[in-house]
């Protein structure tokens, strides 16, 4: 699992299993016996990079003023962001062929949306029935990978500027400065 893990975030989006055992220094074969099939190592890896990455995240107060809310989300989920990159890049090219990649997908996916609604529920609460669905669903959008791919690879920001962008948009959307 670290081995594929480690092929990851070396920009290898789909390291064969010669690569994972050639990085894992074990045969092929023993690969195979303990995992039965690429699907069950890369959930395998799935679930490390998830053990890793959930320990550094820290429940953000919803009581705190919104400048400090916007701050903290933003500076928490860039950095989340940026860790995950190249697992998600590999996640992508499987996740139409994959149930389990899929599923971590859309978990994933469902969690973030849920933490951006809970941490900004006060400013979403205050705005009128027909336009809080819009603009929490812009929000979501704002602090999700794609938007965090578009600042680094598309417009080829560097992580500060990056993350200058995604704050200005949650701003921008929620009243904030």
């Amino acid at each position: 699992m670290t081995a594929v893990i480690e092929l990851l975030e070396e920009g290898e989006l789909s390291p064969t299993a010669e690569r994972v055992a050639e990085r894992a220094r074990v045969s092929e074969r023993s690969i195979f016996q303990h995992f039965g099939d690429r699907e069950a190592l890369f959930s395998a890896a799935a679930v490390r990079q998830y053990e890793r990455i959930m320990p550094t995240l820290r429940v953000i107060d919803a009581t705190l003023p919104l400048e400090e809310r916007l701050d903290a989300f933003v500076a928490q989920r860039a950095s989340l962001l940026e860790r995950v990159t190249p697992m998600r890049r590999a996640a992508l090219i499987r996740e139409h062929e994959s149930e389990t990649i899929a599923g971590w997908l859309n978990a994933a996916r469902r969690g973030k949306a849920r933490e951006v609604e809970k941490v900004f529920a006060h400013e979403l609460s205050e705005l009128p029935d027909e336009s809080r669905a819009t603009v929490s669903a812009a929000m979501v959008a704002a602090a999700a990978w794609p938007a965090w791919e578009s600042y680094r690879v598309h417009q080829g920001l560097d992580f500060a500027h990056a993350e200058a962008a995604m704050r200005t948009t949650m701003a921008a959307l929620v009243g904030g400065t």
